[in-house]
This record gives structure tokens, C-alpha cells and sequence, in this order.
């Protein structure tokens, strides 16, 4: 498994995506729960932006890297992975990690291939794990990464 040791922006970072939106079918992202209800409006803007692709929204207490209480439900939108949608996304993001910066946006981007977990990111943690290593593959060559032991219990499936 491939852990991205250091920030990606710019051309790096299209170039994952890149990568990312040919290899997989889905993305997910995580309802950003710093921001305050007058700040919402970059995340609403957003969210119609990517609403043709919207496959569903989940309401969960466990996901990549995240478990809470029951009461705590994490807010999770799944959408089709497109050429499209992939434009939208790098209309709004402009690297992979926030670096201390609260966004008002989604956060914790997530890349599935049929329902298999192939990419997963915590933004405000610094953390993104590649779990398969055809895309691991791919992705060595854009940014610093370092395998480690696979996290198996950090990893979700559809």
C-alpha cells in the first residue's frame, strides 16, 4: 500500500486526478463539517455543480478513516466518475491535503472501483492511502509516496 508523504498541488495534483478518474468509476467526498451555516454557500455552489453525477449521499458511522458515535452520522456523496465531473472537481480543488486551511467545501476525497476502495484521503489529516497496486503503479510517478503495512481496517466497500 502507497501512502503520499507530502502534499500535491498544481500539476501533480491533476495529474492524480487524472490518473484517478480513468482508473475508477466513483469518488466520493465528506460533508466538511467545520464550516458554519454562513459559510455553506462555496459547498452548496459545489454540490449543484456535481448533481447530474450524484449517485447517492450515505449517512454512516464508519467510514475511510472515520468511525464515530451512532448520533454522529459522517455525510458522505457518492458520484460517477466522469470527464465532466473530474473538470468540476479541479474547478475547485487545487491540491490534496488542506495544510491547516479550513475549505468550505466537501472534504476527504475517495476513489472506488466497482465498490472496491482504491484511493482514500483524509484532507485536514494529511493522509491518502492507495490500496491497489495497478494504481499505486501509476501514481509513483506523481508526488512523494512511501509503502507501508496495509491498513485493512481503514478500507470500505460500497
Amino acid at each position: 500500500m502507497l501512502s503520499l508523504t507530502a502534499n500535491l498541488s498544481g500539476k501533480e495534483y491533476e495529474q492524480l486526478i487524472s490518473i484517478c478518474f480513468k482508473f475508477a468509476d466513483l469518488f466520493s467526498l465528506t460533508k466538511n463539517g467545520w464550516i458554519t451555516p454562513k459559510e455553506e454557500k462555496e459547498s452548496t455552489d459545489l454540490m449543484q455543480r456535481l448533481l447530474p453525477y450524484h449517485i447517492e449521499t450515505r449517512y454512516t458511522n464508519r467510514w475511510f478513516c472515520y468511525r464515530v458515535p451512532d448520533e454522529q452520522k459522517i455525510e458522505t456523496y457518492l458520484f460517477r466518475a466522469t470527464l465532466e465531473s473530474q473538470k468540476i472537481l479541479l474547478s475547485s480543488y487545487n491540491c490534496m491535503f488542506n495544510d491547516g486551511v479550513i475549505w468550505r467545501v466537501p472534504e476527504d476525497l475517495c476513489f472506488f472501483k466497482e465498490g472496491k476502495l482504491v484511493l482514500g484521503s483524509v484532507s485536514h489529516e494529511n493522509i491518502c492511502y492507495v490500496y491497489d497496486e495497478e494504481l499505486a503503479k501509476k501514481l509513483q510517478r506523481c508526488g512523494k509516496w512511501e509503502d507501508i503495512p496495509e491498513e485493512e481496517n481503514e478500507r470500505i466497500y460500497l
